[in-house]
């Protein structure tokens, strides 16, 4: 019995330090000017769906594991919760498909409008993305990132900031933001290529 008890506690250990590693190339990026990874939550256990809002209503999202990653610049509030999760292969499409509705149900339900200056892929990811159009609410900007290799759906909320340090305008946060999309997709793209 007590050698049963070891091997399954022995096959729990390899199985999280598994999915640790498939997590480090999202939750390892050293962005050169910043921001820093500042905290990494797993998802709780047991969760495997969330629920996004649509045009048509709701739809449901599975996922086989998921990770919250949270950037921050020294000394500031956060600038971006990064959620990374990783969809089960026979339902990623219908899953993408309701993350993209429900950009559409967030445009139609707010003041967002959807950042036509972005381009379809970067560093090899589809993106997608809105920007609230005025510098109020906790949230100032929404974008998906999908990696159709790995099942991947990557989620970035671009954070307001009260007082105002890092940016003051929207034209300031665009430029920050797009830096760091830029830096972010670069560095998880060169991470993945080197686990290969």
């Amino acid at each position: 019995m007590a050698a049963a008890c070891t091997l399954i506690s022995v096959l729990m250990v390899a199985q999280q330090s598994t999915q640790t590693e498939s997590f480090s190339p999202y939750t390892s990026c050293h962005l050169p000017e910043g921001p820093d990874v500042v905290d990494v939550t797993p998802l709780a256990p047991g969760i495997k769906t969330r629920t996004v809002q649509t045009l048509t209503g709701y739809a449901t999202v599975r996922m086989l594991d998921g990770r919250r990653i949270m950037f921050a610049y020294p000394g500031e509030d956060f600038y971006a919760n990064v959620k990374v999760e990783f969809l089960p292969a026979d339902s990623y499409a219908a899953s993408k498909s309701a993350l993209n509705d429900n950009i559409d149900y967030l445009l139609a339900s707010g003041d967002n409008a959807r950042n036509y200056k972005l381009k379809p892929k970067l560093n090899k990811f589809e993106i997608t993305g809105i920007d609230r159009a005025k510098r109020e609410g906790g949230v100032l900007g929404v974008y998906l990132l999908f990696d159709a290799p790995t099942h991947a759906v990557i989620t970035i909320y671009f954070l307001n900031q009260e007082p105002p340090k890092r940016f003051k305008t929207m034209a300031e946060y665009a430029a920050l933001r797009d830096r760091f999309l830029a830096a972010y997709t670069s560095c998880i793209r060169a991470n993945l290529k080197s686990a290969h």
